[in-house]
């Protein structure tokens, strides 16, 4: 009789911890399903804020590639007449 009390025992022990790890599985389990709530809603803020970026750069930023420059001016000479670019230390600016 003293044994099956102490299995009785053993078994309601074992059920309530059972009950109480169900609860704290539960519980954590509704805490992430929030984070993963709030995480969601950052990263559609953050697409979004980058698509608002993007929108802003696309409309401030000329729509001209390279190809649209003019193509009449004439190529810069340095002064020994080789066709080649000035370098820094050749540049003069005149006031003609």
């Amino acid at each position: 009789m003293k044994r099956l009390k102490e299995l009785e025992k053993i078994v309601a022990d074992t059920e309530r911890d059972l009950e109480r790890k169900k609860r704290e599985h539960e519980r954590k389990k509704r805490e992430h399903e929030r984070e993963e709530r709030v995480l969601e809603r950052m990263l559609k803020l953050e697409k979004h804020e980058v698509e608002q970026l993007r929108s802003y750069l696309t409309a401030s930023a000329p729509q001209q590639g390279i190809d649209s420059l003019p193509r009449s001016l004439p190529a810069q000479t340095n002064d020994q007449g080789t066709g080649q670019p000035p370098s820094n230390n050749e540049i003069s600016l005149s006031m003609e």
